[in-house]
């Protein structure tokens, strides 16, 4: 017969007598170990939770007036006291960024992690973070990550935003703000303190509005053969900027207009010929181009430029007046005048060659010469009776 220990035999004993599955609780600092008897008909053994064979523990009693035997299982289970904390705070990733620069409406993530699994219970608020923007402090708000080690915080930029260096965060910025993080155990997290993160350069921000300060043109006034030049000048640099579609010229065409820093931008206007217009402008349209951050760029016009590339026609011709005439007819001496009407008024440039009108006196033809009338409707020319 082998030799049980005291124990085993009598817990053991206590097993015949209750013919059922009894349990002892053993408690050390950091494990607690069941012992489970069973009764059995032939043997006692000792076996753990991790090894359903015999171990080094096992006992095997038999003793041929008691015809029965005990099984003893060991399980172990772990105690966890220990509060979850913040092993580091960073900046992960952004929605919207562009050249590394974010603008109103783009999205920042940052991520929490702790040192074991947690989870958050934000039913009456959210946790936050506290981000640095330049000289300002903003809130990144807990967007998801319950039951994992990281924690996802968001913050949408704001109109006026701006940071050159990128996004910090101050340390000890993680504030539960009433919520409850624990771990998978129940224990609260009390402490969150972090380390600080220092300007991130990948998440520089330039959310504000840029403007066009100078949008003009060389001539406001512009005739056949006319052309002007046309400058456009931002307030920072553009990208995705092309005056072919952004740029809206009335009664005539604008070149593509080109730059060397993407800030001062020029091209040539020509009018449209056989065009006649008081009222026209240059128009930039919104929403078309951006910043190099990706802010929406306004809409600017030009002032006010007349085209007028329609050549002046006459309206009509008359004979008007008449000087010496007697009964109706006109004797050698006497002067007749024709007026010539134009739709608009006209300037005469004679210095080399004066305009005439061929007038038939019977069965001749006679010349009536230019006499005046420059930069009105009306042209007066004249022939003398011969």
């Amino acid at each position: 017969m082998k030799t049980v220990p005291l124990q085993l035999r009598a817990i053991e004993e206590i097993g015949k007598k209750m013919n059922k599955v009894l349990y002892i609780i053993l408690i050390s600092l950091f494990s607690l170990t069941i012992i489970s008897c069973v009764k059995k008909d032939d043997s006692l053994s000792s076996t753990s939770s991790d090894d359903s064979s015999s171990d080094s523990g096992s006992t095997d009693n038999s003793d041929s007036g008691s015809g029965s035997s005990a099984t003893l299982k060991i399980s172990s289970f772990v105690i966890d006291t220990t509060f979850p904390t913040v092993s580091s705070v960073a900046i992960t990733d952004a929605e919207g960024i562009q050249n590394n620069i974010l603008n109103a409406g783009d999205n920042v993530s940052v991520t929490a992690t702790f040192s074991e699994v947690v989870i958050v219970d934000n039913s009456s608020s959210n946790p936050t973070i506290t981000l640095a923007v330049g000289s300002d402090n903003r809130t990144a708000t807990y967007a998801s990550g319950d039951n994992s080690t990281d924690l996802v915080f968001r913050y949408t930029i704001q109109s006026g935003d701006i940071d050159t260096n990128g996004i910090s965060i101050r340390e000890n910025a993680l504030d539960n703000n009433s919520s409850t993080i624990s771990d998978l155990a129940g224990n609260i997290a009390t402490d969150f303190t972090h380390s600080a993160v220092d300007n991130n350069s990948s998440y520089k921000v330039y959310a504000t509005t840029f403007t066009v300060d100078n949008f003009t043109m060389s001539d406001t006034e512009l005739k056949i053969g006319d052309n002007a030049t046309v400058t456009l000048v931002f307030s920072e640099a553009v990208i995705l900027f092309n005056s072919d579609d952004d740029i809206t010229a009335d009664n005539g065409s604008l070149s593509t207009m080109t730059s060397d820093d993407n800030i001062t931008w020029t091209g040539t206007f020509t009018p449209a010929i056989n065009a006649e217009d008081d009222n026209n402008t240059l128009s930039l349209a919104n929403n078309s181009y951006t910043d190099t951050a990706g802010n929406i760029g306004p809409a600017e016009t030009t002032a006010n430029y007349e085209i007028d590339t329609l050549a002046p026609t006459v309206s009509s011709v008359l004979i008007t007046g008449q000087d010496g005439r007697q009964n109706y007819f006109l004797n050698a001496g006497d002067n007749v005048s024709v007026t010539a009407t134009f739709r608009e008024a006209v300037i005469f440039d004679n210095a080399s060659i004066t305009p005439t009108i061929t007038l038939a006196v019977g069965s001749d033809n006679r010349t009536a010469t230019y006499t005046s009338g420059d930069n009105s409707t009306a042209l007066v020319f004249r022939y003398t009776i011969q």
